[in-house]
This record gives C-alpha cells, sequence and structure tokens, in this order.
C-alpha cells in the first residue's frame, strides 16, 4: 500500500512518538509508556452511551414549548483527520414562534455537523474530552451547508456547547488495570510493583487512522532490575504439575472469552482467527510439555502471543453496541495491551499469570455473571458454533456405551505387538490406556486385532476409513481433484498413528490405545487437549467410527481451511504438489497450523523430523498397495 505525503509525515511523527514514549528495555528509574487504545468503533459506543441516551441512540438537546423549538441529534460518528479527531453528528432542527399554545411558522432544516477536534486528558482524573478547533455544517448530501436565522442561532447556542462537554470517565479501567497488575507480581516484588503504579500518570494522547491512544507514563524504578533469576533454574516435577494447573485455568479462559462473542455476526476470518489461536496454545503445551521444556512463564508468553491474535477480533464485536459493560471491555483490553507493553519492555517483568487473575479477567466479559474456569471434558456445544465446526455424526451404537467385564473371544490364540520401543520403529508412540474402565459393547470385539485375523481385520478397517472419508467427503467444500489425494492421507494418518488400532489387550480386558503422553486415544490417536469441547471423549475412546469420523474431519480441516488457504495466500507460481501436501497435512495434524511454514522449513533444509519419515512410509506403502508392512508393527517381523 502506498501512502501520499501527507499520511507518510503522520506516520513518521506517530513512530518518534512512541520511541521516545516506550523504550526497547526498562533500566531503574525509566520512565515507561502503557497503552489505552480506544478504537473510534468503541469510542463511538463510549459517546452513544454517556451523551446519546434517549430512544433510538439520540440526544435531545432543545425541548421547549410542545417541540415548537427542538434540537435532536443523532448517529455519531468517529475518523480521524489531519492527525485530530473528526466527530460528525446528524443535527434536526425544528425552529417556530410559540404563541398563543400555537407553534407558527416552524422551519425545519437537517443536515450534519462536522467538528475538528483535540481529545485530551485531565491528569489524576483520568477524564477524556475534546477541544473543538473547527467546525462546518454540512446539508444532508454532506455538503457545506449556508445555514443562517434562528437555526443557525439555535445550532451555535445549544449543539455546540452540548458537544463541547461530552466526556468520558476513563478511572474505571485505570483503577482495575492498577488492582490486577500489582496481584501479578509476586510477592518479593510487590511493594515495588504497588510503588510503580502509584506514579501512573497521564501522557500524551494521540490520534491515528484505526483509534485513539492513551499513554499511561510510569516510573519502574529498580522493579525490572530486581526480577528474581530463576530463568536459569530447573522446573520441579511440583512446579510442572502447577504450571499445568495454570495451563488448564488459561486454557478454559480462552473457551470461555470466545464464548462472549457467541452472538456475534462472526466472520469467516474471525472464526479461522479463533481457531487457529486454540489450536496453536493446546498444541504449543503438549509439545513442551513432552519435550521437557515447559517454562514458569509458559502461560504469560501464551497469553501475549495470542491476545495480539485476537484483539481486532474481540474489539470489533464487543464495542459494536452501547451498554453499561463498555468501561467493563474497555478495563480488558487495556489490562491485556499492558501486559503486552511490559512484555516488550523487559521480559523478564516477574508478571505471573495465575488461576485467580484470570478469573477477574475473564469476569469484565462476565455482565456481572461467576465466572467459574472449570476444565471441563464436556462437549461445548457454543464452542463449536463460535469456531464454525459441525460435529460428526456418531454411529447408533455411540449413545449405548455401558461398563461390564465383557472380554474379547479367542484369547487362547493372541499374542502382543513388539514391546514399545521396537514398535516406535514403524508406528507413532501408543500404549494402553493404564485405568482401564472396561467400558464395553457388542461392537467392540470386532476391533480388536488378532494375529489370526490379520486379513479380514485390515479389510474391514480400510472399510471404516472409506467410509468415514467419503462421509466427511461428502459435506467437505474440497476440490473433486484432491479427493484421492485425501484418502491416502486418512489411510497412512490412521497407520502411522495406531498401526490400525482402536483397542488392544490388557492384562485380560480390552482398553482403548491411549498415546505414549496420555493425551491422544483410538484409531487416529485424536488429541483431546487439543480437542477438548469439541468432541466427546468417551466416544472417542470406546467408538472406532466415532474415532475415524472426527480424524476425518479433522484432515479435511487442515485440508481445506488451512493447507488449501495458505497455498492460495502464498500466491504460489504452481500449487504444491500432492506428495508435499499430504507430508504437510500430516505435519499438521500431528503437530497443529503452525506446522505448515514449519514443515516447508525443515523441506527446504532437507531435515525432517522422525513423524515426517515415518508418515512418508505409510503414505509410500499406501499409495503403492504394499499392504503386507502392516505386519511391522500388527505383528511384528
Amino acid at each position: 500500500m502506498k501512502l501520499n505525503l501527507k499520511n507518510q509525515v503522520f506516520y513518521f511523527a506517530l513512530l518518534l512518538s512512541f520511541l521516545f514514549l516506550l523504550p526497547a528495555k526498562a533500566f531503574p528509574g525509566t520512565t515507561v509508556s502503557l497503552p489505552i487504545t480506544i478504537d473510534y468503533q468503541l469510542l463511538r459506543s463510549l459517546v452513544i452511551y454517556t451523551a446519546f441516551t434517549d430512544s433510538d441512540q439520540t440526544a435531545t438537546v432543545l425541548n421547549v414549548n410542545n417541540g415548537c423549538r427542538k434540537i435532536t441529534l443523532s448517529n455519531p460518528r468517529f475518523t480521524m483527520r489531519n492527525s485530530r479527531i473528526q466527530f460528525e453528528t446528524k443535527v434536526h432542527v425544528r425552529a417556530g414562534t410559540y404563541q398563543k399554545n400555537k407553534c407558527t411558522k416552524p422551519v425545519k432544516w437537517e443536515g450534519y455537523i462536522l467538528l475538528i477536534q483535540n481529545p485530551k486528558i485531565e491528569d489524576k482524573k483520568w477524564t477524556l474530552s475534546f477541544d473543538t478547533i473547527d467546525s462546518v455544517l454540512l446539508d444532508r448530501e454532506r455538503k457545506p451547508a449556508k445555514v443562517t436565522g434562528i437555526v443557525r442561532e439555535l445550532i451555535e447556542t445549544w449543539v455546540y456547547d452540548y458537544l463541547n462537554h461530552i466526556t468520558i470517565n476513563l478511572a474505571p479501567p485505570v483503577s482495575e488495570l492498577k488492582l490486577l497488575i500489582s496481584e501479578l507480581f509476586p510477592p518479593d516484588l510487590r511493594f515495588l510493583a504497588e510503588k510503580m503504579l502509584y506514579s501512573m500518570r497521564t501522557g500524551k494522547v494521540f490520534s491515528d487512522p484505526d483509534a485513539l491512544r492513551i499513554f499511561i507514563l510510569a516510573e519502574t524504578e529498580d522493579i525490572f532490575a530486581k526480577v528474581r533469576d530463576v530463568g536459569k533454574e530447573a522446573v520441579s516435577e511440583e512446579e510442572i504439575k502447577e504450571i499445568t494447573k495454570t495451563w488448564e485455568a488459561w486454557d478454559s479462559f480462552l473457551v470461555y472469552i470466545f464464548n462472549s462473542l457467541i452472538k456475534k455476526p462472526l466472520s469467516d476470518d474471525d472464526r479461522q482467527i479463533l481457531l487457529d489461536t486454540l489450536l496453536e496454545t493446546r498444541h504449543s503445551f503438549i509439545s513442551e510439555l513432552s519435550n521437557g521444556t515447559l517454562g514458569r512463564d509458559f502461560v504469560r508468553q501464551q497469553f501475549i502471543t495470542a491476545w495480539e491474535e485476537l484483539s481486532p477480533v474481540f474489539r470489533n464485536h464487543l464495542c459494536d453496541e452501547p451498554s453499561k459493560n463498555l468501561m467493563s471491555y474497555l478495563a480488558f483490553f487495556t489490562i491485556s495491551d499492558t501486559l503486552v507493553a511490559l512484555d516488550k519492555i523487559s521480559i523478564d517483568s516477574g508478571i505471573e499469570i495465575n488461576r485467580d487473575s484470570l478469573i477477574r479477567m475473564a469476569s469484565l466479559l462476565s455482565k456481572g455473571k461467576p465466572v467459574i474456569l472449570d476444565y471441563s471434558t464436556n462437549v461445548n456445544g457454543e464452542l463449536e458454533k463460535i469456531l464454525g465446526l459441525e460435529p460428526p455424526e456418531s454411529k447408533p451404537d455411540s449413545d449405548k456405551l455401558e461398563t461390564n467385564d465383557k472380554k474379547p473371544m479367542s484369547m487362547r490364540d493372541y499374542k502382543r505387538p513388539l514391546p514399545y520401543n521396537m514398535t516406535d520403529l514403524f508406528c507413532s508412540k501408543a500404549w494402553a490406556e493404564e485405568n482401564d474402565p472396561t467400558m464395553m459393547n457388542d461392537n467392540i470385539n470386532n476391533w480388536v486385532f488378532y494375529r489370526e485375523d490379520l486379513d479380514s481385520y485390515l479389510e474391514r478397517i480400510k472399510a471404516l476409513l472409506t467410509d468415514a472419508s467419503d462421509s466427511t467427503l461428502k459435506k467437505s467444500k474440497m476440490p473433486d481433484h484432491y479427493h484421492y489425494l485425501y484418502r491416502l492421507i486418512v489411510l497412512a494418518s490412521a497407520w502411522q498413528e495406531s498401526c490400525f488400532r482402536q483397542f488392544r489387550i490388557k492384562k485380560g480386558n480390552v482398553v482403548y490405545l491411549r498415546s505414549y503422553n496420555g493425551t491422544s486415544v483410538g484409531l487416529m490417536q485424536i488429541n483431546e487437549r487439543v480437542w477438548r469441547g469439541i468432541y466427546n471423549y468417551d466416544h472417542l475412546r470406546w467408538d472406532i467410527h466415532y474415532n475415524a469420523m472426527v480424524g476425518c474431519e479433522i484432515i479435511d480441516r487442515y485440508f481445506c481451511r488451512y493447507a488449501l488457504r495458505k497455498m492460495k495466500r502464498l500466491n504460489l507460481e504452481k500449487p504444491l504438489e500432492n506428495d508435499t501436501l499430504a507430508r504437510i497435512i500430516y505435519a499438521m495434524y500431528n503437530g497443529g497450523p503452525g506446522q505448515f511454514k514449519k514443515y516447508l522449513k525443515r523441506s527446504k533444509r532437507e531435515k525432517y523430523y522422525l513423524s515426517d519419515r515415518l508418515f512418508w512410509d505409510k503414505y509410500v506403502w499406501v499409495k503403492s498397495g504394499q499392504w503386507h508392512n502392516i505386519r511391522k508393527c500388527l505383528i511384528g517381523g
């Protein structure tokens, strides 16, 4: 996008202001700047809630003698003009002479008044107001209007005065900011944090094309220099448990705030941002936990990364209607923006996001309702709707799962697959659930593998996955020429993930297959943490049809909503080859949306993950019909 000279000057001036106010790193005694961002849509809603309180979001600034003389304002709107705020509102004037209880010779005028204003904020009181430096009257077509006589006199007397006295009290969100930020610092830094918060004062106010930005100045003193040097210390097992609990509260927080958008007209791009954020945060947690690299500030880092992606969606949809909740929403935005700003000032800020702080933040969006951040495993229908997901159709058996002691038949000839450390050479790491509830139904026995039943079992599994793939493609928007590739990916993924198993025998009982890190289950190894609230845990574990359908649905999602979409946005000279596309889709299935770019980088350097290479083997075998290789992981040899 090319900027004209005027815009170039504006952005250069704004950049210089940011460089002055927001140092890259805070040192003892440094003055830092924290932002309050009021998008023009939010500013409009705040002004309507404050000053346009009559019916239909109007303001009656004059009404005498039964409406003989009446001025009504409506439809306020804010934009930026020459680094200043442009405030426009519709004006309706009725001016008559009131004699003998009658209004005679009424004159009517309808048009717009446009004010060019400088925003200002009163220190200590945190009151936002506007100084008008120029104005113009426009007719209905928004062309300059010549207004004279009584109409102009009434406008100058009543309208200007009313509009110039509009103020917005920002003390509530600032108070919420101070209270929450203070609680986020550990006890040994609390005193210094409170001194920093006490020093807060108003800074400069800027108008940019998207929002009004008010800067809060604060003295850090030596707060960042006092941060404990704990980053180099090893994280203990107990700390990992606590970090996991905090992360679960954070994950529940994300779902909770997503639900605040349930009645909003979300676009496809909005839903994609929400889904991307949820999947990335969940996959990232699982990866860090599995690799033993989970750090003490992991949740804070995820919060900051997520908010930078989510902020436009929430600002756009929560600020569109005037209500008493607007100040709470502004407090939520300001606190979130402050956490991002403090992280940019110093990554060792000492701030620790915990369950209590997440509950407090979530309460700002709760409209007065109590907040419980429960890490529930139940299906969340609202979350599915918000993300634009359709739950898979479940087979009738899914609703008949029950617990009993029934065991599979023909166990005398059953031999376990090779030990875990050997089978890992050929298929993804998976083992049986230790705490077996022995949930059984008549259909489960058909899906327990027995050595002597290899050929028949393989045909049943292939038919099952073919049926699930066909059902998914009927609902999919995938172009027809990709259908064959999609079916190959489904079969290769199931082979790689579970060696075509939903169940196995353990201590004489049938148990469902669970991954080595305890997160994924069944034939398609659906990750229960990643897809929490979206799919039914019991059905994923005990219904192979449901598990297959979910796996097919997820692969279709990564194919259409991610791979094809990203390929289109990259403006590639030619589409990715099918084999490369298959490997990318599996990488995302295994590690989340971020693997699209990461796989391309690995491919360019030819430095693949083990999972990349193992999937490639299965994909080639499926593509070339080398089904005999299934013996390597099902039987061994």
